[in-house]
């Protein structure tokens, strides 16, 4: 058996689907940051984000079954998390806000700015933009994913995370102007 870095996800789909569990976990390895990522656009914070993240985890093993393996994994998975995440908003009869932007324990150090008021003003200047705006420029500003890969975490094309992250880039520009 191959490493897992060498097999695709449909690959590691596949065992999975046949009950490996070595396989299932390089899943859930790989998949785990984004999974995060993405639920994080939807919850209050990072306990709900991975609350959301486990039930996901727990539906596509049950669902395994019904994962046509001539499909992309990723696209099929993140539609089960982005599900995940909208029944927990209903359940709660809100619109979650999004978390303020904050580093966790196991992010990499962030740049050093001199000045506190201006990661203070960026960060308030990202709350004020549109939701899907935020989410992108979460994505790939903060988190460090591409477009395609924020455009499959998110559901939309890769051209609509492009137009989303242009717009939040020119409006926190312009948020940021003395």
């Amino acid at each position: 058996m191959s490493d897992a870095r060498d097999r695709t996800d449909e690959e590691l789909a596949r065992a999975a689907k046949r009950g490996d569990a070595a396989a299932y976990d390089a899943l859930a390895r790989r998949y785990l940051r984004p999974a995060m990522a993405l639920a994080w656009q939807y919850t209050r914070g990072v306990g709900d984000a991975e609350d959301v993240v486990q039930e996901a985890f727990h539906r596509a093993v049950r669902s395994l079954g019904s994962y046509d393996d001539q499909r992309p994994f990723s696209a099929w998975f993140y539609a089960i998390v982005r599900n995940v995440a909208r029944t927990a908003i209903s359940r709660d009869g809100r619109r979650a806000a999004l978390a303020p932007l904050t580093l966790v324990e196991d992010d990499p150090p962030a740049p050093t700015v001199a000045d506190p008021v201006l990661v203070e003003g960026v960060a308030r200047a990202i709350q004020d933009l549109a939701p899907m705006q935020q989410a992108c420029v979460r994505l790939c500003d903060v988190e460090g994913y591409t477009s395609v890969e924020a455009a499959r975490m998110l559901g939309i094309s890769e051209g609509t995370v492009r137009t989303h992250l242009h717009r939040a880039r020119g409006r926190l520009r312009g948020a940021m102007d003395p």
